[in-house]
């Protein structure tokens, strides 16, 4: 029998942090970018929100199995916040080496896309 603690305690969130890790600097990066510096800031900016991802749902699965996030947020945001932190850290084990594996994918297609503007430019087609 599955038990569906682990499921929506670990399976779930796992599988959105893991899905969020490779879909955001894709979607973040422009399609036919020819810069390294672009896709930089992409999956810096990717990573930022992964974090931010990973504390917030932590906040919403503690809040769900009954522990008063928000209460605790109000009372001691400081204390909260450095909790959801270490949380969401702990979880960029799951999601750091999904997005090291976008950004070499990414930069792989950004060079390839260097490399295929300089062929064009080298060799003018020869049909004309």
């Amino acid at each position: 029998m599955i038990d569906m603690g682990v499921i929506s305690g670990i399976a779930i969130p796992v599988g959105l942090i893991g899905v969020a890790a490779i879909a955001l600097p894709l979607a973040l990066t422009p399609r036919g970018t020819r810069s390294q510096k672009r896709l930089t800031v992409s999956v810096l900016l990717s990573a930022l929100g992964l974090f931010v991802l990973g504390g917030a749902l932590f906040a919403f699965l503690y809040e769900v199995d009954g522990v008063p996030v928000i209460q605790a947020m109000r009372d001691a945001p400081g204390q909260m916040l450095g909790f959801l932190a270490r949380r969401a850290a702990m979880a960029s084990l799951i999601w750091l080496p999904l997005l090291g594996l976008a950004w070499l994918s990414l930069a792989r297609r950004v060079e390839q896309i260097k490399s295929d503007a300089a062929m064009r430019q080298g060799f003018p087609d020869q049909d004309t």
